[in-house]
């Protein structure tokens, strides 16, 4: 009588037809250039119904055809390529105004959302929350821009947008966006960029430090008031870029600023285009106050030239120390009165800022940035419809010490549709 028993082999397994050994990674090597190899094959109800399976099981569904593994805690089929979910397509309705929360039929399920809108330059403040790490492409297909507004409070806190600055999509461009859920925001991950330039029927001025303009052909304009003066500040170790040296020197008044453009103060036309106005400075040594008197500003404005804290029709990011506690304070002024608020952000001395405004085509809103964070929105008392540029500017008041201030970075754009 023949008897079988188990055999346990301790050694590897080579199966071949050369003799040649198992590779010494492999406790089974198996190699052919005319055979497969068979996992067990069966039903649903088959695989389903095997008795504790183990981690990283493997069979073949007859019914699915398909190949399925045992995760540790439920069955996952092993999808073919041609099962594959291809991209989901949706175009909404055209935007006429602004869009919160936005929630288009079909969103859900979107991975490309065709996007237009009318010659208001529209924004969309937020979209509908989605899963944790969900992508969308928002693509514009219309004739006109469009453009994301970071956290607004039009949508609400879940739907918002996180982002340093507006995000303009002009005609023909995309931007992807993902959900963020320790956030709770979606966030641009592929914004078209650089974001102000590059649009068809836009302006675009962008200046680091350097020289004062000098012949027609330089964009930027230096105004001096006074005996102010600028020069070039070279980099340092506390001051790592280039910057123009803005300083009042001993003089008891007078002011110093730049503008764009070269040959005329205004770059575009308020409610005929998308105005923006940006600058990157480092305030001076010492506070103002009533003996040493200055006060600093950004702004858009009619007669950007002019130095004057209460200028008429403009808005912007300005610091006094009479003013608002010291902190920095937003603005719009129109028929000679100021609408206000408080960024909650103190003025600090030998710090540096970035300061940006936004005016939106349709003269509804304006919007405040300071360090790549919204700081305020300002809906009402907004400029009238005239010419207005960017400006950036030191005035002195009073006093015969010296203050100065390093401007890094001085922009200004204007997107029409």
């Amino acid at each position: 009588m023949v008897v079988g028993c188990p055999v346990v082999f301790q050694a590897q397994v080579a199966i071949n037809a050369d003799g040649v050994s198992a590779n010494p990674s492999a406790m089974l090597d198996i190699k052919s250039v005319t055979r497969g190899m068979l996992v067990p094959r069966m039903t649903t109800a088959e695989r389903a119904g095997i008795a504790s399976p183990a981690t990283g099981l493997l069979v073949f569904d007859t019914e699915t055809n398909s190949f399925w593994f045992y995760n540790g805690t439920q069955w996952e089929q092993l999808v073919k390529t041609s099962q594959l979910p291809g991209p989901v397509v949706i175009t909404p309705a055209l935007l006429t105004a602004t869009t919160n929360n936005y929630n288009p039929t079909g969103f859900e399920s979107a991975t490309i959302v065709r996007v237009s809108g009318d010659n208001g330059i529209q924004m969309i403040t937020g979209f509908n929350a989605e899963t944790i790490g969900e992508e969308k492409t928002i693509t514009n297909v219309g004739n006109h821009p469009l453009y994301l507004a970071p956290e607004h409070a039009g949508s609400t806190a879940a739907n918002r947008i996180a982002y340093f600055e507006e995000v303009m999509i002009p005609p023909g461009t995309s931007c992807r966006i993902i959900y963020d859920g320790v956030l709770s925001r979606w966030r641009p991950i592929d914004p078209p960029c650089p974001n102000y330039a590059n649009i068809k029927r836009s302006i675009h001025y962008d200046r680091s430090a350097g020289k004062p303009a000098e012949d027609p052909s330089d964009d930027l304009q230096l105004g001096v008031f006074g005996t102010l003066s600028q020069a070039v500040a070279s980099p340092s170790a506390t001051s790592p870029l280039s910057s123009w040296h803005f300083n009042t020197g001993t003089a008891t008044g007078g002011g110093l600023g730049v503008f764009f453009s070269k040959t005329t103060e205004n770059m575009a036309y308020v409610s005929g285009a998308h105005i923006v106005g940006k600058m990157h400075i480092k305030t001076p040594t010492e506070l103002s106050d009533d003996i040493n008197y200055y006060y600093v500003f950004l702004r858009l404005a009619a007669l950007p030239f002019s130095g004057f804290w209460d200028q008429n029709n403009s808005l912007g990011i300005r610091y006094r120390h009479n003013v608002n506690n010291g902190y920095w304070q937003c603005y719009s002024r129109s028929g000679n009165t100021d609408t206000v608020l408080d960024t909650g952000i103190l003025f600090e001395v030998d710090t540096e800022y970035e300061l940006m405004v936004t005016l939106n085509k349709s003269k509804t809103e304006a919007t405040y940035f300071i360090n790549g964070a919204v700081v305020g929105r300002i809906s009402t008392g907004l400029p009238a419809a005239v010419p207005v540029g960017p400006s950036n500017h030191l005035e002195k008041l009073a006093g015969a010490s010296a203050r100065s201030m390093l401007v890094y970075r001085f922009m200004g754009a204007a997107i029409a549709p």
